[in-house]
């Protein structure tokens, strides 16, 4: 490749960051995932043993079950239409054809809320019990779920003995390895920001932790009709239901190795330690890992910069191959805009477009890169067809991944006499005293 060739790659490349800045300060939407705290998760709901699951391949296409609140049929016309015969039939159809999933041979019931979250767990006993009672009401999210799709209730008294099966169980969950409860209403979520919808995980199954129930809320008042925004709403809901399925702060600790082993040591409850900042369970350092950037350059002088690096096999391979990079250490995750943005998604000055990231931009892409941390949740195989190509950053190498935006763009103009055109402006962009992006996005 000539010097004028060359130069004028790195040009368009220039142009393509300034027009992305511009366009993040003015018209991306940001995502507010707020992930499901400890007390709001139920654990333990038994379908198969651990030992039976294992063996299993994950080949088992995803089923994902809708299950709509009465706030939903409540819509207006046009906009339960669009959810319901176009929204949530394309944003489903999109995950069960992109992952698959270890086949469940028993029907799925979900275990009843213990009234205080207080839950006993007996030695050699597939089922949790709660201590005293179970509350009148299970609730996934804003949903209530149905007695149908609950399991029995079980009780011990207070000093866990006299267990009792209370034998109410429901028919439960026939055909489907995870039930999504719809609602649509306008909660205190919905006022905040640009909010059109949000989603979570309510109940994991207790052998190899796979969330198998979430609920997922629409803001009435948010959805749009008009043609033109369809696409940004679909891939809005392709966005959180894939929060709900795996990608979030609240499972990172669950996760698996492609034996079905954890990647997180476990306490004698079977579960990881809490992280009471977070209110999550703490991840270890197999899943993400904490990497100092030195000498990281910004307008004026050089930082220490930390990030915070997903560190799975599949994603680390897949990464480093994006951006022809062999010393990546991994994926970096999204460092700012506070909580529902932060390392629930993948950083925004990395990977741009990319869907899962924290803004909501035009041309969002589901990646290899995405499928590869679903595949490292240790609970789905991934489908790679599905993938759309991801073009930002691609073969670029490591400085433009391991170095800030302003160092690549000075490395590349000290070896031209000049820069041209629009470039000058990128040149500017660099020097600019909007404080919320100057550290990140230089």
């Amino acid at each position: 490749m000539g010097p004028d060739v060359s130069w004028k790659y790195y040009s368009v490349t220039l142009v393509i960051i300034f027009l992305n800045f511009i366009n993040g300060i003015f018209h991306n939407k940001p995502c507010k995932h707020v992930h499901p705290k400890i007390h709001e998760v139920i654990h333990g709901v038994h379908i198969e043993p651990a030992h039976i699951l294992k063996k299993r391949s994950i080949d088992q296409p995803l089923r994902i079950l809708l299950y709509y609140d009465d706030s939903v049929y409540k819509l207006e016309e046009d906009k339960f239409e669009l959810i319901n015969n176009t929204v949530l039939p394309e944003a489903v159809s999109f995950w069960e054809k992109a992952l698959m999933v270890r086949s469940t041979e028993n029907v799925i019931r979900l275990n009843r809320k213990c009234e205080n979250n207080q839950v006993f767990y007996r030695k050699g006993d597939w089922y949790s019990y709660c201590k005293n009672s179970c509350e009148t009401r299970t609730l996934c999210g804003e949903v209530q779920v149905p007695e149908e799709h609950l399991d029995a209730c079980r009780t011990c008294n207070a000093s866990g003995m006299n267990c009792t099966n209370h034998d109410n169980a429901g028919t439960g969950i026939i055909g489907a390895d995870f039930v999504f409860y719809v609602s649509a209403m306008e909660t205190e979520r919905c006022s905040k920001g640009q909010t059109v919808a949000y989603a979570a995980h309510c109940q994991q199954e207790s052998a190899l932790d796979r969330p198998i129930a979430g609920h997922a809320n629409f803001c009435p008042n948010s959805i749009s009709t008009k043609p033109q925004e369809l696409a940004i709403l679909l891939s809005t809901v392709k966005h959180e239901i894939l929060h709900a399925l795996g990608f979030s702060i609240s499972l990172f600790a669950f996760y698996r190795d492609s034996e079905g082993n954890p990647l997180t040591p476990r306490e004698d409850n079977g579960k990881p330690l809490q992280n009471t900042k977070l209110q999550t369970r703490q991840w270890s350092d197999r899943v993400i890992k904490t990497i100092i950037r030195k000498d990281w350059v910004v307008h004026n002088g050089t930082i220490e910069r930390e990030v915070q690096v997903m560190v799975t096999p599949k994603v680390v391979k897949e990464v480093r191959n994006h951006f022809n990079c062999p010393e990546l250490e991994g994926a970096e995750l999204e460092d700012q805009g506070g909580e529902g943005t932060v390392l629930t998604h993948w950083e925004k000055r990395v990977f741009e477009n990319e869907a899962m990231t924290g803004t909501h931009t035009q041309n969002p892409v589901y990646s290899s890169l995405t499928l590869a941390l679903m595949e490292d949740t240790g609970w789905y195989t991934a489908n790679y067809s599905m993938a759309q190509p991801l073009s930002w950053g691609k073969g670029l190498g490591c400085d433009f991944v391991m170095k800030s935006c302003k160092h690549w763009i000075d490395n590349k103009r000290s070896n031209q006499n000049t820069l041209p055109g629009l470039a000058r402006k990128c040149n500017k962009i660099v020097k600019t005293d909007v404080k919320s992006y100057k550290l990140k996005m230089f």
